[in-house]
């Protein structure tokens, strides 16, 4: 569940890590694990912007798009 909390912050956001756990009130362990879960599922991904990592919903390609029901 807690993973579903991460996603539902993110909705049209981009927030570094530190920031998605003072919003979820979860740990900064557990949300730095919980989003490299995420990202290995493909569901978010991170960039870096101002010398600061920021976390977001990935952006489908169209391929992917394309292809997401086989």
């Amino acid at each position: 569940m807690r993973h579903l909390k991460i996603l539902e912050i993110l909705e049209g956001k981009e927030l570094t890590t530190e920031e998605i756990s003072k919003e979820t009130k979860i740990s900064l362990a557990e949300v730095r694990k919980l989003l490299l879960r995420l990202t290995e599922q493909g569901k978010v991904e991170s960039f870096q912007r101002g010398g600061k990592i920021f976390w977001r919903i990935k952006q489908k390609t169209p391929e992917e798009e394309k292809f997401k029901y086989v």
